[in-house]
């Protein structure tokens, strides 16, 4: 097949990661990827006018150029733990800032992968780890289905879909011509959502995943001629690994 047909690229390299007795090729196949070049600032010089007179262009480094980049996976079969999955620095130079998980009635479930590539050549903290570790406690089955993560629903509806979505943020510190050298990773969460569906009582959860705090009571929104559906969320603060 052509190369430059379909989605090819595991950008994170995330089908190697150890899930139980195999990897997460055995149960993930890729569906979406892309790379794109982080887009350059520009330094402007202004004349009397207001005009612009001159401008630089910065923001890339010298030695290796920086992308944003994803991919999505569908889980097709088997089962996985979340807490497989790390945020962050996973090998020089590559972070992943954002794990997107969703699974509903009408689809396997989709696991995305957001993040940059290319910054080897940029410092990265040496007294603390880069990762951060998703929550345990949350299992993912392959099967078109909404699941239940880190919750349950009440008797009477009927839950439609639901979701995780983790987060670090990525800082960087730039030299006199303001080119990248050196970063971190910093601040990680996860917020889980569910979407629920009133059948013969109105939609509600319980959040039962460890020291998680509910955000959002499901509440109830009323369509014409339609059963009442509400949603869900709750927060969870995710710890920085330990230090090898």
């Amino acid at each position: 097949m052509a190369n430059d047909f379909g989605a090819l690229t595991d950008h994170f390299g995330i089908l190697t990661i150890v899930n139980g007795a195999g990897t997460l090729d055995d149960v993930f196949e890729l569906v979406a990827s892309s790379k794109t070049p982080i887009a350059l600032s520009r330094g402007d010089a202004t004349d009397e006018n207001g005009d612009i007179a001159a401008s630089t262009w910065y923001g890339q480094t010298t030695e290796a150029d920086l992308y944003e980049a994803s991919s999505t996976f569908a889980m097709k079969s088997g089962t996985m733990e979340v807490d497989v999955l790390q945020l962050g620095e996973l090998v020089a130079g590559s972070v992943v800032t954002g794990i997107e998980i969703s699974t509903g009635s009408d689809g396997w479930p989709q696991f995305t992968f957001n993040g940059t590539l290319g910054a080897e050549t940029i410092v990265a903290p040496t007294a603390c780890t880069n990762k951060f570790t998703m929550p345990d406690g949350l299992t993912v089955l392959g099967v078109r289905r909404a699941q239940l993560l880190g919750f349950t629903i009440d008797e009477g509806c009927r839950l439609t879909g639901s979701s995780l979505s983790a987060s670090v943020d990525l800082a960087s510190q730039a030299d006199g011509l303001g080119e990248p050298v050196a970063h971190g990773v910093s601040g990680g969460v996860m917020t889980g959502t569910a979407e629920l569906v009133g059948i013969t009582a109105a939609p509600a959860w319980t959040v039962t995943l460890a020291d998680a705090s509910e955000t959002q009571v499901p509440g109830a929104d009323e369509g014409q001629a339609a059963y009442h559906t509400g949603s869900g969320a709750y927060e969870i603060i995710l710890t920085r690994d330990a230090s090898a």
